[in-house]
Formats: structure tokens, sequence, C-alpha cells
């Protein structure tokens, strides 16, 4: 089972790669019937174990020195609709942010590697921060996927573990990054339908609409 330590390296690994600033972003694992999440009103580039805060799965302060993260809301809604997911990420990648701002899906047929670890990354209506209305809004727009963006607002990953939810936040954001970066270049080209049903038949993507 994973540790606060984990969820602290994992915090620290954001700030430092600038996937999160200042005082935002929130990482969070599950302990059995019991959630460890990052603090409240702490850069999670400087936080340390003894920082982490040990919740219910309703959000109940257990353990801990400080106030749980004012979004913990989000973590514990997908948490309940979600048994396969044990961690959870949000973060405010810049390029990834970008494309909350402008309101964009992110396809899931441009990059192989982003097709098979994030499928469609769809934008979720904008929901005002840290209220209930947020969380049940993102833990519905998670239920068959494993990344989003919020409205305005940042992103979302989730995983069976810290570093599948870290790798497919890492992933996103190269993913966004290369979007914008092609889109100068004169716009992305597809991967051709008929070869979609490589990672339907191989990888068992679920593909919408």
């Amino acid at each position: 089972m994973e540790t606060a330590t984990k969820l602290v390296e994992i915090a620290k690994r954001l700030y430092e790669r600038n996937m999160n600033a200042a005082l935002g972003g929130n990482v969070s694992i599950r302990l059995a019937d019991e959630i460890a999440i990052t603090p409240a009103s702490i850069n999670k580039g400087f936080m340390t174990e003894d920082d982490v805060v040990v919740v219910d799965m309703e959000g109940n302060k257990l353990r801990g020195n400080g106030k749980p993260s004012s979004e913990g809301k989000l973590h514990y809604q997908v948490y309940k609709l979600r048994p396969d997911v044990q961690a959870i990420i949000h973060a405010h990648p810049p390029f990834a942010v970008g494309f909350a701002l402008a309101h964009h899906d992110l396809p899931d047929d441009i990059l192989p590697e982003a097709t098979i670890l994030l499928g469609r990354v769809p934008c979720l209506p904008y929901v005002t921060p840290s209220t209930i209305e947020l969380a049940r809004e993102v833990a519905r727009g998670l239920v068959h996927r494993n990344a989003a963006f919020m409205a305005n607002h940042g992103a979302i990953t989730v995983g069976a573990d810290l570093e599948e939810a870290y790798n497919r936040m890492e992933l996103l954001e190269q993913t966004c990054m290369s979007v914008v970066y092609a889109s100068v270049l004169g716009g992305v080209h597809h991967i051709p339908e008929p070869e979609m049903e490589f990672f339907v038949g191989n990888f068992g993507l679920k593909r919408e609409g």
C-alpha cells in the first residue's frame, strides 16, 4: 500500500516539473476506507509527510496537522464512483490549462501512447471550484475515463496507483504541448480512422460518439 512518503514525492515532482505553482493542485491516495490527501494552503513543492492529512470517505478529518485540500470533494466523489481508482491528481500544467481555458477536448486519435493511456480527454463544463456540484460533475465525467480538463480550472487524472495517475498527467501535458506546436505548424493530422481499430482490438480502447 502506498504511503504519505509517496504522496509527498509525487506532489513535489508535479511542482518541480511546472505542473503546479504556488498553492495550487492536490494529490490523494486511497488507503482502504481512508484517504490521504495534500493539505490546503501549502505550496506542494515544500510540504513534508507531517503535512499530509487523512480523512474518511466523507472527508471528515481523522489525522494530520492541517486542513484537507479545499478540492477534496473532487477526490471523495471520484473514489465513490470508481472502486478501481486508488490515486487522484488534480494539477495545473500550463498547456493542459490552456485547453481548459479554450474549452477544448483532446481527441483520442493523435498520438499512439496518448491513445492507449488517456483516450479522449473531454473538457467538462465550468462549475464553481471547491463545491459539491463541481465534485459531482467531475466524478460523472470520469466514470469511464482516466483524465479530464475542468473548464477554466485545470486537469485531473486517476490511476491504480500514484505513478499511473502521475504518468497520465505528465503525458497529458506533453500531448497538449505537442498539439499546440502542431497547430503553429499548420494543424494536427489525425491517425486514419481504420487504423484506430488496432487500439480498440489490442488495447481495449473504448471510443465515444
